[in-house]
Parts: structure tokens; sequence; C-alpha cells
């Protein structure tokens, strides 16, 4: 059930028996030179709409934009920078912690927009309300070691396969570089460098470390559509799984 498909005297009867409320989070950014701006929002969504089969809790709308300032210089990336989607994301917890919700389940689409997240979770946290943070690319190891991935990469490939494949420009995909800090720092991902066998973190702009996006060991050429449909659908099997647990907890 959609909440901006409802009017209020409905989002008020079930606040009055619920208090749980799902929200989709993403953004739009850089997804190297083959997937879609939106790919972070898009799956999110998707997901959601697996969900929406299977469970009665109330879905909010999905958030289409996040914090990722770091992919600004390629065009088309819309950012709200972390503190700006911190207080977006406490104003819409805050409006549905009025109405009567007590426990939220954050299905994320990227990466940047975690720390804006856990910022408030931890508000709501003092308010008496619960978040649950489901950062599915980061899930799908546990189902299947080889579901892992980088961005762009065949994860993010094989999901948007499973949502449209002719979202998936062929193409135009170029093979993922890597521009090292120097010969002894060597970059190995978004925001990673080694030293001597171990990996530091550095963060930099996306583009002094690749100029097309897309990084990471899993190529997108591995993706299909069936390794994108078993990923969400099993992802989404499990939140609503959880939904279930998390429904009776105080």
């Amino acid at each position: 059930m959609r909440l901006q498909n409802i009017t209020w005297k409905q989002a008020q009867n079930y606040f009055n028996k619920n208090d749980m409320v799902i929200i989709g989070l993403g953004s739009c950014e850089c997804h190297g030179t083959h997937l879609p701006l939106g790919t972070d929002a898009l799956v999110p969504d998707y997901i959601i709409n697996l969900i929406e089969q299977k469970t009665d809790v109330l879905i909010a709308s999905t958030l289409p934009y996040g914090s990722c300032d770091y992919f600004s210089e390629f065009p088309g990336t819309i950012t709200l920078g972390t503190e700006c989607l911190h207080q977006v994301l406490v104003r819409i917890a805050e409006s549905l912690f009025q109405a009567g919700a007590r426990k939220f389940v954050i299905i994320n689409g990227h990466g940047g927009n975690i720390p804006a997240i856990e910022m408030t979770a931890y508000d709501m946290s003092k308010k008496g309300a619960s978040t649950a943070i489901m950062n599915w690319w980061q899930m799908a190891k546990f189902f299947n070691p080889k579901w892992s991935g980088g961005h762009a990469g065949g994860q993010e490939t094989a999901a948007i396969m499973a949502i449209d494949e002719k979202m998936v420009d062929w193409s135009a995909l170029r093979e993922c570089s890597f521009d090292d800090v120097s010969e002894d720092i060597t970059s190995t991902g978004l925001k990673t460098v080694k030293y001597k066998n171990v990996e530091v973190i550095m963060p930099r702009n996306v583009a002094d470390v690749s100029d097309n996006g897309w990084i990471g060991s899993d190529h997108p050429n591995t993706a299909t559509k069936e390794w994108g449909n078993d990923m969400l659908n099993t992802i989404s099997d499990y939140i609503v799984e959880f939904i279930k647990a998390f429904k009776t907890t105080e």
C-alpha cells in the first residue's frame, strides 16, 4: 500500500493499527557509461514493488536523490550532500512519527547515503523509534557470494537487466580503469588505496580515480537477467520475512 495513493483518513486508519513504514532511498549519479543515472533509485523501488505484493506495510515514496558529491563532475549527477539529506530524512521520519510510525525500514541503493541514514536513525531512536537499514548491494553476498559487486559492475548491471534490459547501453560500455595516487599507492576502489598490501581509506572525487565511473572486479559483461531476477527476488523475500519479525518487537 503506497502512502501517495491513499487519503489522510486511510493513513489515519492504518496507523491506528500499525506502526511500520517502508522508505526507499536512492541517488542520481554516474553509473559507468552503460547504466542509467537513476540506478540507485530504480533498484530499491523495484525491490519495494516485489515487497508490496507480499506485505501490507505502508510504503512511502522512494526518494530519488541522495548524497553523491564525489560524482559531481559527471553530468547528470544531482547531490543533496550528507547534511541536507539528513535534514530531509529527519523531516520525513518525524512527519511519519507524528502520524504513528515507530518502526522504519529503509531500503537504500547508494553507499553515500549511509551516514545520513544512520544519523537519522540515531535521531529517531531518541524519540522512541527503531530503524532497520537495508543496503541491498551489501546484503546480496550473504545469500550468494557470487552476487557481491562493485560500483556499476556485474551486480548492478544484473539488477538493471532484471528491471528493464533496454536501460543497459552495451554499446557505450568502457573498461574499468584506475588512476593510482603514485607508483607505491595504488587505487583499489572508489575510496580505497593500497600501500604495502594494506588497504587504506582515501576519499577522492571519482573523476580522479576513474574516467568512466564503473569500478569493481565484477565485470558488467558477467551480468545476466537471471542473476538479477534471482538476486532481487531473494532480497525482497528476505526483507518480507524480516518485516514479519520486526513487527513483533516492542
